[in-house]
């Protein structure tokens, strides 16, 4: 008994130093109401059982299997609740795959039978299973021993292709797998999949989702073979993000293809991928989750992803021992050499991590076309470098220098195209490289398309201009020294892959009239290197990229800087595109690694764009009477930084107010926009006031760049930034701001309260003065216009002034297409709500500004680009807040609300009279007068949301009732229509009284026979007038209402307005003539009478219905009883 005892004691320490060091235990759902389970994730391991390289013959240590089941085994002993999951494009890539085993199907695959061995629980198809046809998948159906899935693939009768989900329970919870597959495959493996139809990967999870739920699943994952961001189908279906929009369900997601690392979360769903730097993975995702018990179910209490390097694990001996067969079969295909090379198809790069064969002809290229000409009897060849390190080296060529040269299994297709169509595709494929830009050193490759999407011909000879935007870059096409024409016939040779994707984009269209299924490409530059024994390094140098000026004295050194490893050549943020930008000269000295100094002393001449906007008002989004939008915009902007790293991107005000999702946020979340858009600096318009003084500080203080006016000041001090001065390329430029003093009443007056606007010219003099020394280029950065009805404009400083260079103006919303020359200062501004941006560029050189011109981007031209991607995200994250608060419907019109700028500041509108009936009937006034310039916008028909209405009026203004005289309604009036028929802010909307005015009089003696509640107004008395405190304060130069008695204030003018639209609708919102153009009324028209014996004029009168005294005024008669027979008598026509 005593022994029992010891042992039982000794277990009970056992356990409690083991629960000491163990940090948690992994227990069944029976036994505990927590549960971690773990999710490893493979994706796109493309043959790699080891991690050896045939080609090269060297193990890198750093992919396959083999160390992949090193960390299963590991991460399973620290939780058995671990699953095993793989993401497709792992039976394709290597040289042991895809020449020894997918094409003989009597052999047992390798991948499958190694995922076996390690325990996998599912995969999910890649693209590149389907490279070798159906039966290779159905074998591998076949031989695993888990479910290969993908839930998007149906075969002709609707039924599924492969399974599309499993449900897998693990420590008694049930874990659904969904697997999902990207559905572009037709068109690179068109023939291949016939019969198969691929759809939308979001519709097929949203679907199959609530499946799995039905059937019982605690926990949903999903694995798609697809990159988060579509790449090729309009409508999404290859974008993964979509299957979070449409099944947000899924807690966490495996995705791949794209090769790029991902670990985060997306709206409550965990992403991961593994990267693939070397076109085989090199981590593994792994997902943990933490579910706990909630009643007689289970939800997931937290959760995390993160990715594991496979190089940080040690092949598994006993699996490597298991698949060495497969590896020492791969060894023996390649030990025979099959050819002599004479010397290198594949120069050393002049610039390291610029590949040459992709900037010039090379044997190595040329080389893959000879061959697809040769088996073809094609007249043109195509073919692109797979891997920009692909070489042929002097010496014994083996079979795995062929794979090195042409990674993937495709087959050889050639079809008949027409010369129109062959110059598509040779657009297409030139679109690989960026546009040249001034000041570059070396040509590089766009970061969005992979070098195998670049294709070099052979049969024709032609010139790529790089300085020409993608799509007009082929130059000196021709065929056997003749020019190409559109409708030549021409025989050519492209893989399969090109021959889908050009045939699914439109570019081609015959049928092919060679395909080599299923014979390789790479088998038939085997076969070819076998029969010549010998193989030469030739090149016919048959094309060259032009359009690039790089005979720049500093090349040198820059390259040099390269080689000593002091620059890098960018790569794409993927790892799959190198070479992504170009070395520029410009750029290297804004980095500080080249000396600013280099410019002067090389003198380099300096290009410098400057893109500038002005009075957006928050039009933030495209609109049809708006503009091109903020994003839209960005995209240009872009397009022109890429043209010139030295630009600058300025505003002239009227940014920040305007607009609902303006307004609501007093402006932040336009600075939030413009720090997105990379703005560099912004004068402070009128409206950029609206919000109050210390607002607009605020702003400043949240914008990325300086808000400027230096002839804005308070207690002698300026409130915002004077100036700024920006270098670009080693030259300076200079940026000071100036506001118009129009804002003390352009603005609400309590805005500007405190503030002293001075004269603009004595402050430029004061900046050119203080500037002239410090900059080469100065920019006058103004809100004052051109409107020649105010005193303080551009053009006045600029007559006054002498040494400013440009000035990007705004404020009077001028259009001016090529700017405007005043003495030797250029005026630029852009017209209003971003339908134009405004683009000004020149040259610096030896101290001077030359080449100076200006233009305009239009609405129009913007219609062809898309918008940016960072703009549109943040502007909807801006509306998701807004929509809560703005989407709510106060109520519906059947007709459009006119609010239009030209409408409300020219006359009347049914608008305007729906605004100033909801503030007669709110504030019981005797008569309402608001300005025309409050009011921003129209209302379509349809519902009437209060964001339509904050649209209309977003100043935030509030109704106030004052006492004014009769002669003080008269003279707002007169202010009011000063102006007509021009368009002005003042311009007067009233109710409770009517007016006539003769626009043929003097501003100040217009208005005629004013009428308050149907009678002639009384000069004297005194009335209630219900305005906005804009207005009531003497805004908008009505001064006449300043001071007045304040009778009562209410609540904001779009509260009434919307409180009004709730109760009474909008039916009676309509034009009746309150407003009227004075019309003088003619004189009658008259007939003559002849007096007969007996008439009396009395008689006469009755007789043409007029009066005797009509009668007797009109004729001039002293005595009216004294007519005489045969007298002439003037009567009015009836």
């Amino acid at each position: 008994m005593l022994k029992i005892s010891r042992k039982l004691s000794l277990l009970l320490v056992l356990t409690l130093v083991l629960s000491l060091i163990m940090p948690f235990s992994f227990v069944s759902a029976e036994e505990n109401d927590s549960v971690n389970i773990t999710i490893l994730g493979t994706s796109d391991i493309h043959g790699a059982i080891n991690s050896w390289s045939y080609e090269s013959n060297t193990d890198y240590k750093n992919v396959g299997l083999t160390r992949i089941a090193t960390m299963v085994n590991e991460v399973k002993k620290e939780n058995p609740n671990t699953l095993v999951i793989d993401n497709g494009d792992t039976v394709q890539g290597s040289i042991l795959t895809d020449d020894l085993y997918n094409t003989d199907l009597e052999k047992p695959n390798p991948m499958i039978d190694v995922m076996n061995y390690i325990g996998y629980d599912a995969m999910t198809l890649g693209n590149h299973e389907f490279n070798f046809g159906l039966d290779l998948i159905e074998k591998m159906k076949n031989e695993a021993d888990f479910k290969i899935l993908s839930a998007n693939i149906y075969n002709e009768d609707g039924s599924n292709f492969q399974t599309p989900y499993v449900i897998k329970e693990v420590s008694g919870i049930k874990v659904g797998i969904l697997g999902l597959t990207v559905p572009s495959i037709p068109r690179w493996d068109g023939p291949k999949v016939e019969g198969l139809e691929f759809k939308h990967m979001g519709k097929e999870a949203n679907k199959y989702v609530k499946e799995m739920k039905e059937k019982g699943a605690d926990v949903i994952i999903a694995t798609a073979h697809a990159g988060l961001e579509t790449r090729h189908e309009d409508d999404g279906s290859d974008a993964a993000i979509n299957i979070i929009k449409e099944a947000p369900e899924i807690e966490a997601l495996l995705v791949g293809h794209d090769h790029k690392s991902i670990s985060e979360e997306i709206d409550s769903t965990l992403v991961g991928a593994p990267a693939a730097k070397y076109g085989q993975a090199t981590e593994v995702v792994r997902f943990d989750l933490n579910l706990v018990k909630d009643g007689d179910s289970w939800k997931v209490n937290n959760k995390t992803v993160d990715t594991l390097t496979i190089a940080d694990y040690e092949a598994n001996k006993e699996l490597s021992e298991y698949a060495k067969g497969y590896h020492e079969a791969t060894i023996d295909f390649l030990k025979d050499p099959i050819a002599t090379a004479t010397g290198d198809f594949h120069p050393e790069s002049e610039v390291p991590g610029i590949p040459e064969a992709q900037i010039k002809d090379t044997a190595v290229i040329d080389l893959i076309n000879k061959v697809q000409l040769e088996y073809t009897d094609a007249d043109i060849s195509a073919a692109a470098l797979f891997k920009s390190s692909s070489n042929i080296k002097e010496g014994e060529v083996s079979y795995s220098d062929v794979f090195d040269i042409y990674k993937y299994p495709n087959t050889l297709y050639a079809v008949k195209v027409t010369g129109k169509e062959l110059k598509d595709y040779m657009e297409w494929s030139a679109s690989y490289f960026n546009t040249y830009k001034p000041g570059d050193l070396t040509i590089s490759f766009n970061p969005n398309i992979r070098g195998y999407n670049y294709d070099m011909f052979q049969g024709v000879d032609y010139k790529i201009d790089i300085s020409k935007p993608a799509g007009e870059r082929i130059t000196d096409l021709t065929f056997n020294g003749e020019k190409v024409k559109d409708d030549q016939v021409f025989k050519l040779a492209i893989n399969n892959y090109r021959y889908g994707g050009l045939t699914s984009m439109g570019i081609i269209s015959n049928e092919a009239y060679f395909k080599s299924d299923p014979d390789t490409l790479r088998g038939y530059i085997k076969d070819y290197m076998e029969k010549k024994g010998t193989i030469e390094p030739t090149v016919d140098n048959n094309w060259e990229i032009i359009g690039a000026d790089l005979d720049s004295p500093l090349r040198d050194e820059v390259i040099q800087m390269v080689k000593d490893g002091e620059i890098e050549i960018p790569t794409s943020e993927d790892g799959r595109t190198d070479n992504v930008k170009a070395l520029n000269i410009f750029e290297l000295v804004n980095e500080g690694k080249l000396s600013k100094d280099v410019i002067k002393e090389n003198n380099i001449k300096v290009p410098i764009t400057i893109v500038h906007t002005n009075d957006t008002h928050g039009r933030v989004k495209e609109g049809k009477y708006d503009g091109m939008g903020f994003a839209k915009l960005t995209t240009k902007i872009n397009d022109l930084r890429k043209t010139n790293p030295n630009m600058l991107v300025l505003d002239a005000g009227d940014a920040f107010h305007g607009q609902t999702i303006a307004s609501l946020v007093e402006g932040e979340s336009i600075v939030e926009i413009m720090n997105t858009i990379g703005y560099d600096a912004m004068a402070a318009g009128n409206h950029d006031f609206n919000y109050g003084q210390d607002r607009l500080v605020e702003l400043s203080n949240m914008a990325n760049f300086p808000i400027l006016a230096a002839n804005v000041l308070k207690d002698d001090e300026s409130i915002l930034d004077k100036y700024t001065i920006k270098e670009m390329g080693g030259v300076k430029v200079g940026i000071f701001g100036l506001s118009t003093p129009e804002t003390t009443y352009k603005t609400h007056p309590k805005n500007v309260e405190g503030l002293k606007f001075k004269d603009p010219a004595i402050v430029a003099q004061e900046m050119v003065d203080e500037l002239k020394d410090k900059t080469d280029v100065l920019v006058c950065l103004s809100h004052l216009g051109l409107d020649e009805a105010s005193t303080y404009t551009s053009e006045y400083v600029v007559n006054k002034v002498d040494g400013i260079d440009i000035v990007v103006d705004g404020h009077s919303h001028s259009t001016l297409e090529n700017g405007k020359k005043i003495n030797d200062t250029l005026i630029v501004q852009a017209g209003e709500y971003d339908k134009n941006l405004g683009i000004v560029n020149f040259s610096y050189e030896d101290g001077e500004i030359k080449d100076l011109n200006a233009s305009l981007f239009t609405k129009d031209e913007a219609s062809e680009i898309k918008e940016d991607l960072d703009v549109v995200a943040v502007v909807e994250e801006i509306e998701k807040e807004n929509d809560k608060v703005l989407s709510a419907v106060v109520g519906n019109t059947d007709f459009n609300l006119l609010g239009e700028r030209q409408d409300v500041r020219t006359g009347e509108t049914n608008l305007g009279n729906l605004i100033t009936e909801s503030m007669l009937k709110a504030t019981k006034a005797d008569v309402v007068l608001t300005n025309g310039g409050g009011i921003r916008a129209s209302i379509s028909p349809g519902e009437i949301t209060k964001g339509d209405v904050i649209t209309v009026l977003p100043f935030g203004n509030f109704i106030e009732v004052i006492k004014v005289k009769g002669s003080d309604i008269v003279k707002a009036l007169e202010h009011g229509i000063s102006d007509y028929p021009e368009t002005k802010g003042a311009f007067p909307h009233i109710a409770g009284m009517t007016f006539e005015f003769d626009e043929n009089k003097e501003a100040g003696n217009r208005v005629m026979e004013v009428k308050v509640n149907g009678k002639a107004i009384n000069l004297d008395k005194t009335y209630k007038l219900a305005t906005n405190d804009f207005l009531a304060a003497g805004g908008d130069n009505y001064s006449m209402f300043k001071g007045k008695e304040t009778v009562t204030q209410l609540a904001g003018l779009d509260e009434i307005v919307i409180d009004h639209i709730k109760k009474y609708g909008v039916k009676d919102a309509k034009v009746d003539g309150r407003i009227g153009l004075y019309t003088p009324k003619e004189k009658p028209a008259l007939e003559t009478y002849v007096v007969k014996p007996g008439d009396v004029l009395w008689k006469i009168g009755n007789k043409f219905k007029v009066s005797w005294e009509k009668l007797a005024k009109l004729n001039n008669l002293n005595n009216p009883n004294l007519i005489l027979p045969g007298q002439e008598l003037a009567i009015p026509q009836q």
